[in-house]
């Protein structure tokens, strides 16, 4: 443990200088010895970082040619995901998430640099940064930190920017993201988020926004794809200024705000599904979000073979059909929640295949939580959007070989196993087969478990709580609290799908490390006996 006074100047100097360890057991410290309350201690967090996680494209062009993506913001997704997980869990185990997203922020600063190992970091290290360029002793990664230079600034902050009225300025907003021009979308967004009566609007606003930035595709596309984080850094956004109390959350605007309109900026699915929607629903008049004709089990049967199998002209059908009939926005998005599922459970086994498809559920979450949350008249077309990026990321996926390596167990073949552990034992089992990486028990487990009772908050606990372990994946906990925000609000008889592919994510989607320093650092100064 680090020796002399625990101070927030401390502590925001550990974040800059991208020693997350020491930064995480300041943390710690802040709350448990100096009394300093949570929120405060995440506000300043996302504060000191707030300068340093701007990039000036999300497009970079390596030295020989290829493009590569550059996502900024697993910093705040994982603020964002912990924010929503902690109240979920139990009080001895509540701010584990937390501290999660502490230990990786300091790794998530200054992204542009650490991918041309200029700085140290998460990114940095996944580019090998410390075997090209070690340091002068090669035993010591020197691209785990600290830094040796102060991390850059792409983005100054700046003053508001007021609009005659409030029509106005989020018609310009809007605008300002789709052009590109970072510095008016942020200043119309400050001065608009002055007044409090204009913020609900704005959050309706800002997650539009982010919703309808969506590549057409990921295959054979390269760095040239959002992959849903324009929604996903949205909807972090909405979640931690209302955490933060909005006339605190200057520094989260900051953070968010302009990347919004960072490029690439891709509109080409919304506009192909705007055209659709004209076509195929003419006529219709307003669809209820949900009605009394809720989906069949035939219909999710061939919604979920046409997600997985089909094409984008056969996506675009059966929703256009499933609409037609009269079922509600809700009813076909939950739907399509179940069908992904299927798809988690039964098809994925490489445990590097998950990335492409866990984003695009998060981005379901994101859509379904506008729907449910906000009207705008343009929300049908973006079930149709969910739909085409959930069923993208499953032909991406085919385009890669099976390998018999990482083939699993059938879940078949330890049911008898888990059916022989009394229900009251079963959850420890399968939290210690989850962090095992032990999918196929996992995964029977769970079966059984399901089968077996009604009762799904303590399992969801489990699931969760054991996920909060692996540690550097802001990813995890986003998928965490995505997942668990789903099954709450599906309405469908196959919900339990939703727990199913839940389990099936956090026992093999690939962990960055499957080392557990930060469960071990939240244990010795929360869990005290």
């Amino acid at each position: 443990m680090p020796s002399g006074a625990v101070t927030i100047e401390r502590f925001k100097d550990e974040i800059t200088a991208a020693q997350y360890r020491e930064a995480a057991d300041t943390f710690c410290r802040l709350i448990t010895q100096e009394g300093e309350p949570l929120r405060n201690t995440v506000r300043t967090a996302v504060s000191a970082a707030a300068p340093f996680v701007q990039v000036p494209s999300h497009m970079m062009q390596k030295p020989d040619g290829e493009m590569r993506g550059v996502n900024y913001d697993h910093t705040v997704l994982g603020w964002r995901g912990a924010l929503r997980l902690s109240p979920f869990l139990p009080k001895e185990k509540a701010l584990l998430p937390t501290l999660q997203a502490m230990w990786y922020a300091p790794q998530g600063l200054n992204i542009w640099e650490q991918i041309i190992c200029e700085f140290p970091g998460h990114y940095a290290r996944s580019e090998n940064c410390n075997l090209r360029y070690p340091g002068d002793d090669p035993e010591v990664d020197r691209f785990d930190g600290p830094a040796w230079v102060p991390p850059k600034i792409h983005f100054e902050d700046h003053a508001p920017i007021y609009a005659p009225s409030v029509d106005e300025g989020i018609a310009r907003l809007l605008n300002a993201i789709a052009e590109g021009d970072r510095a008016e979308s942020y200043g119309l967004f400050l001065g608009l988020a002055e007044n409090p009566d204009n913020r609900e609007r704005l959050k309706e606003a800002i997650l539009f926004a982010g919703i309808v930035d969506l590549q057409d595709s990921l295959i054979n596309r390269g760095g040239y794809q959002n992959i849903g984080h324009k929604a996903l850094r949205a909807r972090a956004l909405v979640d931690i200024a209302d955490y933060f109390g909005w006339d605190n959350a200057h520094e989260i605007i900051y953070t968010v705000v302009p990347d919004l309109g960072c490029s690439p900026r891709l509109y080409g699915l919304w506009t192909e599904i705007s055209n659709t929607v004209k076509i195929e629903l003419a006529g219709l008049g307003k669809i209820p979000k949900r009605s009394d004709k809720p989906l069949t089990e035939l219909e999710l049967d061939r919604l979920t073979y046409t997600i997985l199998w089909g094409g984008p002209i056969e996506v675009n059908e059966v929703i256009s059909g499933l609409l037609r009939r009269g079922a509600g926005l809700l009813d076909v998005t939950d739907g399509t929640a179940v069908a992904y599922q299927r798809f988690l459970v039964d098809v994925l086994e490489h445990p590097s295949a998950f990335n492409h498809p866990m984003h695009s559920f998060d981005y379901l979450n994101v859509v379904n939580h506008w729907i449910r949350t906000y009207d705008n008249p343009h929300q049908v077309k973006t079930v149709y959007m969910t739909a085409r990026f959930i069923n993208d990321t499953f032909r991406a996926n085919a385009m890669f070989p099976r390998d018999p390596k990482v083939e699993l167990e059938p879940y078949s073949a330890y049911r008898p196993y888990a059916d022989d552990i009394a229900l009251d034992r079963l959850l420890p089992v399968l939290q210690e087969a989850i962090l095992k990486q032990d999918t196929s028990r996992a995964g029977a487990l769970a079966d059984s478990y399901l089968e077996r009772t009604s009762e799904r908050q303590e399992l969801l606990e489990t699931v969760t709580y054991a996920a909060c372990h692996f540690q550097n994946d802001p990813h995890i906990m986003r998928n965490c609290a995505s997942s668990i925000e789903e099954y709450t609000a599906n309405q469908t008889s196959r919900r339990d799908d939703i727990v199913r592919g839940f389990v099936k994510h956090q026992s093999r989607y690939i962990k960055r490390t499957t080392v557990h320093e930060a469960a071990s650092m939240y244990a010795q100064h929360f869990m005290k006996t």
